[in-house]
């Protein structure tokens, strides 16, 4: 009898707070499943019988196994045009006489790569202006990014430090 006493009182509570009941339920199972998940994850496994359960070669294979190695141009941000080499003026306090003459030889919306017969240390600022620019289009800011040097000069990763309007990008080719 007092069982019974009880099922009708639960009954009575469940009926007037049916949200409540109904969200607790929901609540005791989603906590049931992520513990039975956690569980299954703390579980290790033993390495020993991973090897054995392969064979030679594959173990061989496993030791010597190194993830592949992403190429510069799948980390590019912007997509990058090679063209004809349009020829810049560059302005830095790195060079001796402030400014030197340099050749765009790739650019994209991100930066431009400067062939010049100078170094310039990465991190440093530089001003950029295409020799055929019209007047009143004025230096373009950018950030060195890499330098290195060829045979004949050095390769100048640069970065835009504001992207430029898509008219004054047309002009360095």
């Amino acid at each position: 009898m007092l069982f019974a006493d009880f099922l009708e009182a639960a009954q009575t509570w469940f009926s007037a707070n049916l949200p409540v009941a109904v969200g607790g339920g929901v609540a005791v199972v989603v906590l049931a499943l992520l513990a039975l998940t956690a569980a299954f994850r703390r579980r290790e496994l033993d390495p020993n019988k991973l090897v054995k359960a392969g064979s030679a070669a594959t173990a061989e294979q496993a030791a010597s196994w190194e993830p592949a190695g992403q190429s510069y141009a799948d980390r590019r941000g912007a997509v990058r045009r090679e063209g004809q080499p349009v020829r810049v003026v560059l302005a830095a306090s790195a060079f001796r006489s402030g400014a030197c003459d340099g050749y765009v030889i790739d650019r994209s919306t991100g930066g431009l790569k400067i062939a010049s017969p100078a170094a310039v240390a990465p991190g440093t600022t530089m001003q950029v202006r295409a020799v055929g620019a019209p007047e009143g289009v004025d230096f373009i800011t950018v950030i060195v990014r890499s330098c290195r040097k060829t045979d004949e000069h050095f390769e100048i990763g640069c970065e835009f430090e504001k992207t430029p309007p898509w008219s004054v990008l047309l002009l360095f080719g």
